[in-house]
Order: C-alpha cells, then sequence, then structure tokens
C-alpha cells in the first residue's frame, strides 16, 4: 500500500523512459522477426511487455486453435505462449517481450522452425 507512492516519488524518471525504450526496442525486434514467418502475423503492442500474435489457420494442417497451436509449440519446441483463449479471444497467442533480444530471435527460429513443420503442403 505504501510502495507505490514511494516508488513514483524516489525512482528516477530516466529509469522509466530506459525501460521505455527497452520495451520499444524488444516491440520492434519481435516485430521484425515474426513478420518474416508466414502463417502469422505479430501485432505491435504500443506500451507493453507483451505481444499478441495472429495465427492464420489456413496455413497449418493439423492444428485446430489457439489452444492446440500453444500446446504443440510447447511440445515440439520447448516455448511457451498464451492462447488467446485465456483472455477471451481466439485464433491468438501472447509471448513476452520483456525479455533480451536475443531469446526473442531464438524464440523466432524456434517458431518458424514449427511453423515450417506444420505448413500445409
Amino acid at each position: 500500500m505504501f510502495a507505490i507512492p514511494k516508488i513514483l516519488r524516489e525512482v528516477p524518471e530516466s529509469h522509466f523512459e530506459t525501460m521505455k525504450l527497452k520495451l520499444a526496442n524488444a516491440a520492434q525486434t519481435a516485430c521484425d522477426r515474426l513478420s518474416a514467418i508466414r502463417g502469422v502475423t505479430p501485432i505491435k503492442p504500443s506500451a507493453a511487455m507483451y505481444m499478441m500474435v495472429r495465427i492464420d489457420f489456413e496455413e497449418f494442417d493439423g492444428i485446430t486453435d489457439d489452444v492446440d497451436f500453444c500446446k504443440k509449440l510447447l511440445n515440439e519446441q520447448n516455448c511457451l505462449t498464451f492462447p488467446s483463449t485465456c483472455f477471451f479471444e481466439q485464433g491468438f497467442f501472447r509471448m513476452i517481450i520483456c525479455t533480451t533480444t536475443d531469446t526473442i530471435n531464438e524464440f523466432g527460429e524456434r517458431l518458424q522452425e514449427f511453423c515450417s513443420a506444420h505448413y500445409k503442403v
């Protein structure tokens, strides 16, 4: 209860500016990397630590919905994402972007491999 006023009073504005810049760079990195993958479309966030990614199910064979997509991605590539069904939406997954650009690029590589394995012929 008392922590938030103290944090807002004592943490320098430069900290928040640095954090906003890091998140903006992470969002751009994720958008650039995932935009190159057929069957998914990243939705660039304006101020968040996560990003929603649309799944085009017409591109994939044997994937029924966002829950199925996320389960298979976890089992096959060890990548944890959240199906948009968790957020009362369908057809998307949510990925965390408050991490390093190396981690985002690694996720992009794994997602690319996963998608390639499931594309319709």
